[in-house]
């Protein structure tokens, strides 16, 4: 059946004019082409560019295009295709009314890859420029596709313009979720192309699944490796372990393609049949599932980045040892747990959960630029910037005591070394997410338009004309950021140290061994050791050769 469409272009003279030029005065005459006799209108304009004075002409060409009708890649792309060819023709006032501008990009963006398959360009017949928009003459399906139902032209009026009339209903490419409420949404139908081609979702779907798999992987193996040698990390390092079992569970939803299609994971099905990507409900166990594992991890992920940087501070800059760290460590469980379950449960309070049409996966603002901003901008933003100020003051002070023990004449190669892997982890982590916020500003910016125009069409006085798509490697690039920072965990573990906790546990599992002596982690205090605890503190005196960090690399 496909292979006829290598023909079309052969078959169907290219129009130099468009279709709505009246070129002589004509008339309304029954329509006589099979393929269009279904049509909502009895009725097509004769003559016009295209029908070349003789209907049986027409039939003809409208047989070339009967192999795309049937692919069904588009609802009405049985409707556009006979507008184009028997446009309408209002009785009493002799013209062509084909369809609107609106539904030829519609069908082109949703059917022009199947021409491309078999070397074929877009028609110039379907050309979208010659196509009218509102308030011209123009015909708009509607959600009644099965019946053939569609929008009636409208004429303008004298002191009336298109944007005091108020649509009936969702443009044909998106689900009326309540017909009845005039304040509903207007859902983006499930797998239909919206705001994205085809092939771009494709491509940030393949690209995710990878570095997913990448990020999960080396997250559990930091998970891991603190797991089997616990006794060697302490606060603040030990924020690290949490750090990366949250990185590693938020990136398992990008896996899910693997297993489990799109519209299963990420749409909701009305009783009409039709279905929608999921907005603001939990009926889809599956898109609730991903949203708990992506937000809340994620979210938690960065509370931890929080409390390292916090306790990094305190280790470093006021001269805490991991003792005093570890009195208080239910504090820093309650900020990172307790914040990131407050979050989740406000999203879902407010039913702020969507699917993405990108990625089909389901988190918060990938359709709402008020929920992006609110529940994922200004939290990570807080969380990146005051962890990025304690980062800061540690290593300022890990720098005075540098310049300290050289002038004591101490050896400082093992602290510079240990500042070069923080400053490496730290910038592993930052990085990343100071991309995905750009990123995240951008879809904000982007959603702003496309939301009204979009899923509050029906709120909006006028026809909703879309904006110009989002550029895809942007929402690619936040994607794929916001699935490497398990990299830094990597960074962190990496160590002489590691090979040997890994080869003694592979090779010896859970054998008795001698004890070792441990010595306690100091962590970043390279000068004065003060031992505390959430009420009380005592200072107490580190050897002026600097031996506190030299223990700390040598724990690592």
């Amino acid at each position: 059946m496909m292979h006829s469409l290598g023909i079309i272009l052969l078959f169907i003279p290219l129009a130099t004019g468009s279709i709505f030029d009246q070129a002589v005065k004509g008339k309304c005459i029954p329509i006589d082409i099979e393929l269009c006799k279904d049509l909502p209108y009895n009725y097509t304009y004769f003559p016009n560019t295209i029908l070349h004075n003789d209907q049986h002409t027409l039939q003809t060409h409208t047989e070339h295009f009967k192999p795309l009708m049937k692919t069904k890649c588009h609802p009405h792309i049985h409707f556009f295709i006979c507008s184009v060819f028997a446009p309408m023709c209002p009785i009493g006032m002799p013209q062509a009314v084909t369809s609107c501008k609106s539904v030829c990009e519609q069908v082109k963006a949703d059917c022009f890859s199947i021409l491309e398959e078999f070397g074929i360009g877009w028609p110039e017949p379907l050309n979208c420029a010659q196509f009218p928009d509102p308030p011209e003459l123009c015909m708009k399906p509607t959600e009644d596709e099965i019946t053939g139902g569609f929008s009636a032209p409208r004429l303008p009026t004298k002191g009336s313009s298109s944007s005091s009339s108020k649509p009936t209903g969702c443009p044909s490419d998106l689900v009326d979720v309540d017909p009845h409420d005039p304040k509903s949404h207007c859902a983006f139908a499930c797998q239909s192309n919206v705001m994205f081609s085809t092939d771009n979702k494709r491509m940030v779907r393949s690209w995710s699944i990878w570095f997913a798999a990448a990020n999960a992987g080396v997250a559990l193996f930091s998970f891991l490796t603190f797991a089997i040698d616990r006794k060697r990390f302490r606060f603040p390092e030990r924020c690290v372990f949490y750090l990366s079992l949250c990185i590693f569970i938020s990136s398992l939803p990008y896996l899910t393609p693997l297993f489990i299609d799109a519209p299963i994971r990420s749409c909701h099905a009305l009783g009409n049949g039709r279905s929608y990507l999921s907005i603001g409900t939990f009926d889809n166990s599956y898109c609730l599932a991903s949203f708990l594992l992506n937000y809340f991890f994620s979210t938690a992920a960065a509370l931890w980045w929080l409390m390292f940087s916090f306790t990094l501070y305190l280790s470093g800059g006021r001269k805490w040892v991991p003792e005093g760290i570890e009195a208080c460590s239910s504090y820093v469980h309650f900020v990172a747990w307790g914040l990131s379950s407050l979050a989740t449960i406000i999203v879902l309070i407010f039913n702020k959960v969507d699917a993405s049409e990108l990625t089909a996966l389901c988190s918060v603002g990938n359709l709402n630029s008020i929920a992006l901003l609110w529940f994922v901008i200004v939290p990570r933003t807080i969380c990146i910037v005051i962890g990025t100020c304690f980062i800061v003051g540690g290593f300022a002070s890990m720098c005075r005591e540098r310049i300290s023990f050289r002038t004591r004449g101490t050896d400082t190669s093992k602290l510079e070394k240990l500042m070069v892997k923080m400053g490496f982890f730290c910038a592993l982590f930052i990085l990343p997410n100071v991309i995905e916020l750009v990123c995240q500003c951008y879809k904000f910016m982007i959603l702003t338009q496309w939301t009204r125009m979009t899923i509050d069409c029906k709120q909006q006085s006028g026809a909703c004309h879309r904006p110009t798509p989002p550029q895809a490697e942007i929402y690619m690039t936040a994607v794929i950021s916001s699935l490497a920072t398990g990299f830094s965990c990597l960074m962190w573990v990496l160590s002489a140290k590691t090979v040997h906790a890994w080869k003694n546990f592979i090779f010896c599992g859970m054998c008795s061994s001698a004890p070792v002596k441990v010595k306690p982690n100091r962590a970043i205090n390279t000068s004065i050791a003060r031992a505390t605890n959430c009420s009380a503190t005592t200072t107490t005196g580190i050897h002026a050769n600097g031996d506190e960090s030299s223990e700390f690399m040598e724990t690592q």
